[in-house]
């Protein structure tokens, strides 16, 4: 998509980090936006910079793991501003988890509710109709390196981010096969500075103890750290704007974790068994 402004983008858990500044990135390049996430004073207050900036912008309660939201959101997207241009399905959660817990199912399925099935809402709402108005159009996948290399204990989160991968690298064949004029990304950074790490602050209600938000692990912790050391936001929204207007699928943001890609690679062909040092 060569030229942006004017047109409309819509994205899921755009209240803070990569999804706001996805919003903010395209809405400099003119765009109209439309803003998902399930953080209402958060979302409240993103449309609010947005539109201070002058920005024509709208948001929604949305939580991705329910498909009435999601139809929602492509309601109140359509009957404001018209066709959809560019969908960012970005809305994630992330979780840990052993294969070998047998406790924690729950944990694994919101999890996986919110960050695959909530893409695969959204392709599934939306696409059609952005199909259909002949424009042309751009969805962006927010998936992760965890994606690419399965770290251990991180089950849930790196089964949910392999799937969008292979979601998203299947729409893409699949609309250049149909020529729709509809391009796909798929965004898989490492670490940003974003607040992914202290996710349990969305947990349902059915999964805090006593109705508190749970405590982060030794690993969450840890892994808060690595967050705070990553890249900022904006730097990824620059990214995605790029991969957008190029029509490029696939947005690596962090060279250094290119080579875990290649290593898993090599194990595969070469009949390597996994191990569990590293990420390949």
């Amino acid at each position: 998509m060569n030229e942006l402004s004017g047109k409309t983008a819509v994205i899921t858990g755009g209240a803070s980090g990569i999804g706001l500044a996805m919003a903010h990135r395209f809405a400099a390049a003119g765009m109209r936006i439309v803003l998902g996430d399930v953080e209402v004073g958060p979302l409240d207050a993103a449309v609010a910079s947005l539109a201070d900036s002058g920005a024509s912008v709208i948001g929604m309660p949305c939580d991705v793991s329910l498909l009435d939201d999601v139809r929602r959101l492509e309601t109140l997207a359509r009957e404001t501003f018209g066709n959809v241009h560019v969908l960012c399905n970005n809305a994630g959660v992330g979780s840990g988890g052993q294969v070998a817990e047998p406790d924690d199912l729950e944990m694994w399925k919101w999890v996986i509710d919110v960050n695959l099935w909530g893409v695969i809402y959204g392709c599934k709402v939306f696409l059609s109709a952005m199909i259909e108005h002949g424009e042309g159009g751009h969805v962006v996948n927010t998936a992760s390196m965890a994606g690419h290399a399965s770290a251990p204990l991180m089950g849930p989160y790196n089964v949910s981010k392999y799937g969008v991968v292979a979601l998203s690298e299947t729409l893409s064949k699949e609309m250049q096969m149909t020529g729709t004029g509809i391009g796909v990304s798929v965004l898989c950074p490492a670490f940003v500075q974003t607040a992914i790490g202290s996710s349990h602050r969305n947990l349902p209600e059915s999964l805090r103890p006593d109705g508190e938000p749970a405590v982060p692990s030794d690993t969450q912790s840890l892994v808060a750290k690595l967050i705070a050391a990553g890249l900022p936001p904006s730097q990824v929204a620059d990214a995605v704007h790029d991969a957008v207007v190029s029509d490029t699928f696939w947005i690596l943001t962090h060279d250094e974790s290119k080579p875990a890609i290649t290593e898993r690679a090599r194990q595969i062909v070469e009949g390597v068994n996994p191990t569990a040092t590293g990420f390949a």
